[in-house]
């Protein structure tokens, strides 16, 4: 009787951990739509601004940026110091409908080197490891410099 309780025990334990893992340790799938970059576009919606972060799912905000900044290493601008190369996840709400309103990224200073772009239709990129650069060059931990542009080159979606 001693052996049926135990083994009646460790299936009830099997299956209860069978339907509780999978829930809690299931992963958002490649190439899904992060639900905090779906929050943080809600949020700020049309502010003009785009946004870069530190970790992926637009989550650890790096900085924030109206306009241009042309060294993300330097001491001036929206980015400056050691936001340069750490961005994992950017975000475009920028206003100018039918304007300039895409973000072009670069992994060089001074809007040079391999550039991706961020389309104001297409919100935010989740996960730069998902993405390239033209000149080939993985886009997570690359960018230097943006600019704001009526044209986009080289679209990340």
């Amino acid at each position: 009787m001693h052996r049926i309780r135990a083994a009646l025990a460790a299936a009830g334990l099997a299956v209860a951990l069978g339907t509780a893992l999978p829930a809690t340790a299931e992963a958002v799938p490649a190439g899904a739509q992060g639900p905090n970059c779906d929050a943080q576009y809600n949020a700020h919606r049309e502010d003009g601004n785009m946004r870069a972060y530190l970790l992926t799912d637009c989550s650890n905000l790096l900085g924030t940026a109206s306009g241009n900044d042309a060294n993300w290493g330097d001491s001036s601008g929206p980015f400056t110091g050691a936001d340069n190369n750490f961005a994992w996840s950017i975000l475009n709400t920028g206003t100018y409908s039918g304007g300039v309103n895409n973000v072009q990224f670069y992994d060089g200073v001074g809007s040079t080197g391999g550039t991706g772009c961020l389309a104001r239709g297409e919100l935010y990129v989740d996960d730069l490891r998902d993405n390239v650069f033209h000149n080939g060059v993985r886009a997570s931990n690359a960018i230097s410099s943006h600019r704001w542009s009526s044209g986009c080159t080289n679209r990340w979606t």
